[in-house]
């Protein structure tokens, strides 16, 4: 090699290694002066309020599962509607609205029979007018019976259809149409759906509709953002379940999970919590049994 050629190459070497210095030092410079980026998966924590400025409707939110998704949207910074069903319930969804209001975000309540489309159209009416949108739906209001095929009623099985198949197809062709961009859309399922039980045909009948419109909704709206997913509790310590229960049955229930007891509101909300938030995108089109191993698919 000659010794121009050296002495070139010494040179680049020196100015590429100048170059490189200032590079490292510009870098760490700006890292200082950056946030480190959000992870690029994140679970919901009490203080994240990951959804801040967001709106979410909950239907049978007056008490149990419901009240406690309200409490957690809430906690997450959301203003929360606040469905429920009965007018003789009112003092029960009040205190689900204290609640909210406890965590800093704002509520609104609205009543009535979500088989009726007006009634479904105005629970996201009060939205709009309350808070100017609407972000996430949770399908949880519903029905039960626990009776023979053969001793179910003409009156039974339409109180079944009315809430558990009619009015989640309702509020879930209202979300369909009026839920922004990257909403949610969470239906209330039942661990019934992955195995039979005796005496619950109707209302795991009545119910089968929310699978099929978990995947179906997640195809139609996806373009959208909109991500739609159900989530299948099995038996939860509730007033809901145990109206239909012996302590004999009850007791039989809970020792078909892996822990030998019922779930708790607090084992459920969780998961709904968590797909309601930003992070949770990828997920959609799916059911989530979560019943403690109660039984699986």
């Amino acid at each position: 090699m000659s010794t121009n050629r050296r002495n070139f190459l010494g040179t680049l070497g020196a100015a590429g290694a100048v170059t490189a210095l200032a590079a490292n030092k510009a870098f760490a410079q700006t890292a200082q002066e950056t946030p480190a980026a959000a992870p690029m998966f994140a679970t919901p924590s009490a203080d994240s309020r990951a959804l801040t400025g967001k709106v979410a409707i909950v239907t049978g939110a007056r008490a149990n599962l419901g009240r406690g998704f309200a409490e957690a949207f809430a906690r997450q910074g959301a203003d929360v509607v606040v469905h429920y069903h009965r007018a003789e319930t009112l003092d029960q969804a009040q205190e689900t609205a204290r609640l909210v209001r406890e965590q800093g975000t704002r509520a609104a309540l609205v009543q009535g029979d979500l088989g009726r489309p007006e009634n479904v159209k105005r629970m996201f009416d009060v939205a709009f007018s309350e808070f100017g949108r609407a972000d996430i739906l949770v399908n949880n209001a519903g029905a039960i019976v626990k009776k023979a095929i053969a001793d179910v009623t003409d009156e039974d099985l339409e109180a079944m259809i009315n809430i558990n198949t009619r009015g989640n197809f309702l509020c879930t062709r209202e979300a369909a149409r009026r839920l922004s961009d990257n909403g949610r859309i969470i239906n209330i399922a039942t661990s019934l759906l992955a195995g039979a039980a005796p005496n619950y045909a109707a209302y795991a009948g009545s119910k089968a509709i929310v699978e099929e419109l978990t995947r179906m909704g997640a195809k139609e709206l996806g373009d959208r953002g909109i991500t739609v997913n159900s989530v299948a509790p099995g038996p939860v310590d509730t007033p809901f379940f145990h109206s239909m229960e012996t302590p004999q049955t009850t007791e039989f229930a809970a020792n078909l999970s892996v822990a030998g007891r019922l779930a708790t509101v607090n084992d459920i909300v969780p998961i709904v919590e968590f797909l309601a938030i930003p992070s949770s995108q990828w997920i959609t089109g799916q059911t989530i049994w979560i019943n403690g191993g109660y039984l699986t698919r």
